[in-house]
């Protein structure tokens, strides 16, 4: 068993995009629920995570079924489970589905000495989104109370630019409310997001921004328009969290989870 003075991983898988039923949620998508049960599975198993992340857009169609399949679909995990809400998610859905039996929505959870935030960036009726001023109170309030704790603060959109033209117009909507809180609390340590559905690394000041690839499929890095990446599998991202601040991280794909092509005529 992890102690506070050994590594805490973190794993976190991202837009799930569950449908109304099993099976692709548009044509050309491989199957949403067969692609989480292949990530789930390959997840490793030595050394175990000792948190799970699942950061937005768990559905596809906000259904109280489609929640209760994602609940079966993640019962077989003993790990703590953390959820946040997505743009095409339906926050109170997902809260009834999810908790208490399988994962907290949104709030924190303890990793060792380090601290995991997730807050709710979803608004009703838009894509892109936004941290409202309860919200930026919370995490206000849960740094203040831990200033010598290292902290990881996880949401669903991505509050810094990643140079595709058409994605950055569905960002976080005024990031400078949550950068304000941030640059008070230099235990910050890593920001994480979904949304983006690929692996996106940078850093603003001491804070590195984490972007996850989909368990589902992926977009094309750079594009000025929506574009699918056919190319590249689904994978999770997995940080190694050590007692002294620092931590480690990884993008994993998984073999066999990429779009298949269809054959030329």
């Amino acid at each position: 068993m992890h102690t506070m003075s050994t590594t805490q991983r973190l794993i976190q898988i991202s837009d799930t995009h569950l449908g109304r039923v099993p099976g692709p949620i548009r044509a050309g998508y491989p199957d949403s629920d067969t692609q989480l049960e292949r990530i789930l599975g390959a997840l490793p198993r030595e050394p175990a995570a000792d948190a799970l992340l699942l950061s937005g857009d768990l559905a596809e169609d906000p259904e109280p079924a489609t929640y209760a399949r994602l609940a079966r679909l993640l019962g077989s995990r003993r790990e703590p489970m953390l959820a946040l809400a997505g743009n095409h998610d339906d926050c109170q859905t997902l809260r009834t589905a999810l908790e208490p039996e399988t994962c907290q929505v949104h709030g924190e959870r303890m990793l060792g000495p380090w601290k995991l935030i997730g807050l709710d960036s979803s608004t009703p009726g838009e894509a892109a989104g936004r941290l409202d001023t309860s919200e930026c109170e919370r995490l206000e309030k849960s740094l203040s109370a831990d200033p010598d704790r290292p902290t990881v603060v996880a949401l669903h959109h991505p509050p810094v630019a990643i140079g595709s033209a058409w994605m950055d117009r569905l960002g976080l909507l005024d990031p400078d409310a949550l950068f304000a809180v941030l640059d008070r609390h230099p235990q910050v340590r890593a920001c994480l997001f979904g949304h983006i559905h690929q692996d996106f690394r940078a850093r603003r000041g001491a804070i590195e921004f984490l972007g996850s690839p989909s368990t589902c499929v992926q977009f094309t890095p750079g594009s000025e328009e929506f574009a699918v990446d056919a190319a590249l599998d689904a994978g999770y991202r997995i940080l190694d969290l050590h007692p002294d601040g620092r931590f480690d991280t990884q993008v994993v794909r998984v073999p066999g989870t990429r779009i298949a092509m269809e054959p030329s005529a």
